[in-house]
């Protein structure tokens, strides 16, 4: 597979954006329904194990790298960083750490505003609900179809995800 990096928001992607996270002190609580959507995406990467995530979401902005990876569960193991720099809106942030690293192949999952409008534009950008996040189904069929296509022709995942 050609390299392809997903540039992942946290909130609105992986679990409702207005889901408690932090308390007063910007300490990670405990609720169950944090990261809750975390098992559609792990199963929607299953067939892709070259693809590499980097963190997009604000969390970054709040936990180092080592915390990132146990909050991606199981995907942290696809951790490739974050993006470094801040923008003036999160789809420029995005697009600069492109720039920055010189990715050739990459997709962006958030529910920003900024990536909502940037996705007019660019399909690499697929935009969540902040309530239904990668739950959703229209989510999940844009991600299949963006990861199908990002495939090197011939290659067998590419094959098994044109005839679904």
């Amino acid at each position: 597979m050609t390299n392809l990096v997903l540039f992942l928001d946290f909130d609105g992607v992986l679990h409702p954006y207005d889901e408690p996270a932090l308390d007063e002190n910007f300490r990670l609580i405990q609720n169950p329904d944090l990261f809750k959507w975390r098992p559609v995406l792990e199963q929607l990467l299953e067939p892709f194990p070259d693809v590499r995530i980097v963190v997009s979401s604000d969390w970054r902005r709040l936990f180092g790298d080592a915390a990132l990876i146990e909050l991606l569960g199981p995907l942290g193991e696809r951790f490739a960083g974050v993006v470094e720099g801040y923008g003036p809106t999160r789809a420029v942030e995005i697009l600069t750490e492109v720039q920055r690293r010189s990715i050739a192949h990459w997709l962006a999952l958030d529910d920003h505003p900024s990536v909502v409008a940037a996705a007019r534009e660019n399909s690499r950008f697929i935009v969540c609900s902040g309530q239904t996040g990668v739950a959703s189904i229209d989510v999940q069929q844009a991600l299949r179809q963006a990861l199908g296509v990002v495939q090197e022709p011939g290659e067998p995942s590419a094959r098994r995800h044109a005839q679904s």
